[in-house]
């Protein structure tokens, strides 16, 4: 292969073109890398670790020079629902939960409020107080004073009230439990004791408050009730007068609570009724009687006859008359005396019937007479009833209007009276819904500093500007630190990853691939030297199966590991990745072709030999300048020493004659860097493919793009990168 390259060394075989031109997808995935977040902040480590150790610095040095105050606090219980020692008080009782937190609120504030506090600062005399505005003791305050005689004052103002009454609130706090109406009143100052004695006059001052504030509001309250009672005595007499006037004027008299012509009236309609149904009762029983007559009915058929006596004999003489007419007619004919006789009698009895019952029925008829002219004479009287009511009613509206306000004018008057005589009474009762349930006690500890807490806030606090600081500085540092970022970049494919390296072996133990060479490593190394050799020598088995997946390749073929800049462990990648090819059994040529520093002759202690150079002079042969490692069976071409200046930069058609006769499977080229050296266009021409070896923390993002677009046309070799110097967790 390496003698055809004499014709064809501008043309590539089309697999390795495909595989070139074929560049991997940036990586576009939304989630957040948390392991790359993770190594990023160990990169980082030192600037966030002197970033959170100044405000931990500033923390202690306050916690340590700053004045300690210390905070005494004191419960009060407030009952929402107040103190009911009589009937009506000035202060409404509160029932409803939520209206019982809106009261306690409120009072929070009225702890808090300036006559309150007043109160605690002439009962503790803090006006006086340094620490509350007052003139120091000592050379300080004379200083003060000498000053204010020539118009300096430095205490903030004349009145000593009111300097004590800021400093005061900025020393106080009050808070109330969830779900209850206890409430915590702290204070804070430089001394323990004093601490107490300020708190416990809070509570002094706010519960005399509210006693004084409640009686206050019973005195008002009874002097302006005692001046509206005369007003409405008289009231309630003008209006008791009008009452009694009316009623006289238009003589409306009741009995027992009711009018006596509407009493009068209800008897007579009552009278009408029942008059009215006597005649009613009346008609329909002389109807009945006539409607009997005129139908020629029996005598008995109608309930008068049934209750006469005198029918009653009639019609038993009636039936044993017709009793024997019928038992002497079955003896005798009809024409026979006593037959005669018989009918006779019963003709007279049948006419005594009647005649009786005509008189009952003009008896009814009477009756009825008699009932419709006292029904005539009842509605007379109801209608006369009537009109009087009428008027009268129309009277009453008045005098029910005039009772009503009276009934008010009364109800107003006694409660106004009541309501004077118990807020006269109120304002010796002290009804304060308030008590202290726990006095204020030494505190132990100081609270403030909180040393610890403020360690842990400015360790907390550094940390997080501490991170933010590294990742500020990850954001504008224009270096590659990671597969996933250099893949991103360069869109090619990241061949393998090297970890980095914190211990050195000698000679080549470390580049190791063969079985053999492995064990003596893992012999001499102990601990993380051993893990660090696995993991390289895994890295680079993964180039190679990368480089080469489709197993060993065509004999004679060349690749060119190259890197932007120097000192990215270019040559470290060659040599292991030649070693790791040879333990595979390929027929391995590594060139050292980095004519500005040698790195790769130097390692092997073949500086002085001849070399590439010597070769491409045509003062050596090839074999005789190849140096062979019998461990490995790696073949190694140093660089040798160069005589001419054209040789520096060597034709690559005249490069490929000089090894056309090597018999090597694969031949790796160790050039110098590209954006330093240009004779290294020269072997890229000359090599199959390209790997660019970047490290990590190395060049930046534009050196990297540059030097991928450094070697023109053969930049379509470039199979891929390595990142080397990355760290051991890098997958």
């Amino acid at each position: 292969m390496l003698q055809e390259k004499i014709q064809i060394v501008a043309e590539l075989p089309a697999r390795t073109r495909a595989q070139a031109a074929a560049p991997a997808q940036p990586i576009d995935d939304p989630r957040v890398d948390l392991k790359e977040l993770i190594r990023v902040m160990r990169r980082r480590r030192r600037t966030i670790l002197w970033t959170a150790a100044v405000p931990v610095l500033l923390a202690l040095a306050y916690g340590l020079l700053a004045t300690p105050l210390y905070t005494a606090s004191v419960q009060i219980l407030i009952d929402p629902r107040d103190r009911r020692i009589v009937s009506n008080e000035v202060t409404p009782e509160t029932l409803a939960a939520d209206g019982g937190v809106a009261v306690v609120e409120s009072q929070l504030l009225v702890i808090t409020s300036d006559t309150v506090l007043r109160r605690a600062i002439v009962r503790e005399r803090l006006d006086t107080d340094p620490e509350f505005g007052g003139t120091p003791a000592g050379l300080l305050g004379l200083v003060q004073n000498g000053l204010a005689t020539v118009g300096i004052d430095l205490s903030g103002g004349p009145d000593g009230e009111l300097k004590a009454l800021r400093q005061l609130k900025k020393r106080i706090g009050v808070k109330r439990a969830d779900k209850a109406f206890v409430v915590d009143v702290y204070v804070t100052t430089e001394g323990r004791e004093k601490s107490v004695r300020v708190a416990d006059a809070l509570a002094q001052a706010y519960l005399a408050d509210q006693s004084e504030a409640r009686a206050a509001a019973s005195g008002r309250a009874s002097t302006a009730l005692g001046g509206r009672l005369d007003a409405l005595r008289a009231r309630v007499q003008e209006t008791e007068d009008r009452v009694l006037q009316y009623k006289e004027q238009h003589k409306i008299l009741a009995s027992g609570g009711v009018l006596v012509n509407e009493q009068q009236l209800n008897e007579m309609s009552a009278q009408l009724n029942a008059a009215r149904g006597k005649t009613a009762e009346a008609r329909a029983r002389y109807e009945q009687i006539a409607r009997a007559r005129r139908g020629g009915a029996e005598s008995g058929a109608i309930p008068e006859a049934v209750l006469s006596q005198t029918i009653g004999q009639l019609r038993t003489q009636y039936a044993e008359v017709a009793r024997q007419r019928a038992e002497l007619g079955a003896l005798v004919g009809p024409r026979h005396p006593s037959i005669v006789n018989l009918d006779a009698q019963i003709q007279g009895v049948q006419k005594l019937i009647n005649e009786e019952l005509g008189r009952i029925a003009t008896a009814a008829r009477s009756e009825l007479e008699r009932a419709e002219a006292s029904e005539k004479a009842l509605e007379a009287n109801l209608e006369a009833l009537k009109q009087n009511a009428v008027t009268t009613n129309q009277a009453s509206v008045r005098l029910r209007e005039l009772e009503r306000e009276l009934e008010a004018s009364r109800a107003v008057y006694q409660a106004f009276l009541t309501r004077a005589r118990e807020t006269g009474e109120q304002q010796s009762i002290d009804n304060t819904n308030a008590r202290i349930i726990s006095s204020a006690t030494p505190p132990r500890d100081k609270s403030w500093p909180p040393r610890l807490l403020l360690l842990a806030v400015a360790l907390v606090g550094g940390l997080g500007i501490g991170t933010g600081a590294g990742l500020m500085r990850e954001y504008f540092d224009e270096r590659l630190y990671s597969a996933r970022a250099l893949q991103g970049l360069t869109a090619l494919p990241v061949l393998a990853v090297v970890p980095k390296l914190t211990q050195r072996v000698s000679r080549w133990g470390m580049f190791a691939g063969s079985v053999r060479t492995r064990r003596r490593v893992a012999a001499d190394l102990q601990g993380a030297a051993q893990n660090q050799a696995e993991l390289l020598i895994a890295a680079m088995r993964r180039l190679r199966d990368a480089l080469f997946a489709q197993g060993q390749p065509q004999r004679g073929h060349s690749l060119l590991v190259t890197s932007s800049t120097s000192g990215e462990g270019r040559t470290t990648v060659a040599l292991n990745l030649a070693l790791t090819a040879a333990a595979g059994g390929w027929r391995v040529l590594l060139v050292d072709a980095d004519i500005e520093r040698a790195t790769l002759s130097k390692t092997l202690d073949a500086a002085g030999n001849a070399g590439l150079l010597d070769l491409i002079e045509g003062r050596a042969t090839l074999a005789s300048v190849l140096l062979s490692d019998t461990d490995t069976d790696l073949n190694v071409l140093p660089l040798g020493n160069a005589t001419r200046p054209e040789s520096r930069t060597p034709d690559p058609q005249a490069l490929a004659q000089k090894l056309a006769g090597a018999n090597f499977d694969l031949v790796i080229i160790d050039s110098g860097a590209m954006l330093a050296n240009d004779y290294v266009r020269s072997f890229a021409e000359f090599a199959d493919d390209l790997v660019f070896v970047v490290r990590a923390g190395g060049p930046k993002k534009d050196d990297v793009l540059t030097a991928l677009d450094t070697p023109g046309p053969s930049a379509r070799k470039v199979r891929g990168t390595v990142l080397t110097g990355a760290d051991a967790d890098i997958g």
